[in-house]
């Protein structure tokens, strides 16, 4: 399936300025109405604000996804354009909010009910032809990415297509492309919030994703695609706006939950996150939470850091027989390595050791490092002092200064392991500088971790150093 009228629809919702015509009040958000067949205007939520201002306005769909157009429906047909710009019918009962329209070409039905839940809308579409006939019904959702975006990595869009999440990153230039394979939803993300549709009929839709406005608008558009295939046409729909919060997501659709994105270490991302919130209900703070749980995997890690240590500091012994190597092979590089390794072995060293440790931490440093980054927990969550909202950066830089100092005294504590090449011990005496930098600009409560872990590695030295047996108690020259 090929489709000629991309651009046609890129300009069939522009410039819709009619009035609201009613608003839901939802147990978590407030929804306006289209008073055209557009659907959705807006949707606010009562429970996030976009400042810590307590008199700031309410995150709302249009700062998600920095568009005036909510969800929108439209036929191929160019004929049917002008049902965007139409005032319909309403009429409202005690469940449910209908939009009809009847002319000459077309019966148009609308029917909106919030579901018990209150987390997301049911929606179903009825659509009577009585001249022509569209071959395409689309559900429609925008989002753009302007220039110098703060959430620019964040703000996406994606669909759920057979079984796995596929994202469209719209900082990049999208193009035109079809998708189909059981097509569980559509969304429009940003960092903390995503709106979504969620196809419900037995009719199964195609996805249809395509850039607006020429190259480099950063602008994008992602639709499901219903096909027409009689004189009388009927879909339902869902719709959810909110945060990105796992058990309210999975509460909406089992599959919603990829949406927030953990990365490859998800697996490990998931049980992090739950016992940060479990340790949040007895501490009331997530920056409390976020110390006590990176002196947590501290202590469990601690077994492998010290079997790390004690191999170093074994090899440090060999580093006068190292550096005759070093002296004797200086030009022959392959050599070199073949006799450091018959060295090694002869005194019972495996290389990996070292680094093994290291390996068995990293799903673990790169699922918190994602969860500190992307949970809506975090968002305008107060830690203490200075720091007002753990999911912003450091308003002062302190804890990144704080962090590039104990990153430079842990690195003097720690032993090198005698195999490392001198000129990469001199690049990684930068590393801590390179890493304050880095941190500036990410959020608070993931510096406050770097920074816990950073002191608890140069705790965890001394303690080391004073309880190695002597003749392990070689302190690394740097």
């Amino acid at each position: 399936m090929r489709f000629a009228y991309p651009f046609f629809l890129a300009s069939f919702f522009l410039g819709s300025t009619l009035a609201p015509a009613q608003v839901l009040d939802l147990a978590q958000s407030k929804v306006t109405l289209a008073e055209s067949s557009a659907l959705i205007k807006n949707w606010e939520l009562k429970k996030f604000q976009n400042s810590l201002d307590p008199s700031a306005p309410h995150i709302d769909l249009k700062q998600v996804n920095l568009q005036e157009q909510g969800v929108q429906m439209a036929f191929d047909l160019q004929d049917f354009t002008y049902l965007n710009e139409v005032k319909g019918k309403i009429s409202q009962t005690d469940q449910a909010s209908v939009w009809e329209f009847e002319d000459q070409n077309i019966r148009f039905v609308r029917k909106v009910t919030p579901d018990a839940s209150g987390l997301f809308l049911n929606v179903s579409v009825t659509a009577d032809f009585k001249t022509k006939k569209p071959s395409f019904f689309f559900t429609l959702l925008r989002s753009r990415s302007p220039e110098k975006d703060p959430e620019e990595r964040d703000r996406q869009l994606a669909f759920f297509s057979n079984g796995k999440i596929q994202r469209k990153p719209l900082k990049d230039d999208l193009e035109l492309q079809e998708h189909s394979g059981n097509i569980k939803w559509i969304a429009a993300l940003s960092r903390h919030f995503l709106i979504a549709v969620l196809p419900n009929g037995s009719i199964e839709p195609k996805v249809l994703t395509q850039p607006l406005g020429g190259a480099g608008s950063r602008t994008g558009q992602i639709g499901l695609i219903y096909p027409v295939t009689g004189n009388r046409f009927e879909t339902s729909f869902r719709v959810f706006f909110g945060a990105k919060e796992l058990d309210t997501l999975r509460a909406v659709d089992p599959s919603l939950d990829t949406a927030v994105d953990f990365g490859w270490f998800t697996i490990v991302a998931y049980p992090i996150l739950k016992l940060i919130k479990i340790i949040y209900k007895v501490v009331a703070n997530y920056g409390v939470a976020i110390i006590l749980v990176t002196l947590m995997i501290k202590l469990l890690t601690f077994p492998l850091n010290a079997k790390s240590m004690k191999s170093m500091r074994a090899m440090a012994k060999l580093q006068p027989r190292i550096q005759e190597l070093r002296e004797r092979y200086k030009d022959d590089r392959e050599a070199l390595n073949r006799e450091m390794l018959v060295l090694m072995r002869g005194h019972g060293y495996n290389p990996m050791a070292g680094c093994l440790p290291i390996l068995i931490q990293m799903p673990v440093f790169f699922a918190l490092y994602q969860v500190l980054y992307g949970s809506v927990e975090l968002f305008h969550a107060p830690f203490m002092l200075w720091i007002h909202d753990l999911s912003a950066k450091d308003p002062y830089f302190v804890t990144p200064v704080l962090l590039t100092i104990a990153m430079f005294a842990q690195q003097k504590l720690t032993p090198t392991s005698a195999s490392v090449d001198p000129a990469q011990q001199k690049i990684m005496q930068f590393m801590p500088i390179i890493f304050g930098i880095f941190m500036v600009t990410l959020p608070s409560g993931l510096t406050l971790y770097m920074l816990v872990n950073a002191l608890a590695s140069i705790a965890q030295q001394f303690y080391l150093n004073r309880h190695l047996a002597p003749g392990e108690a070689v302190v690394a020259k740097r």
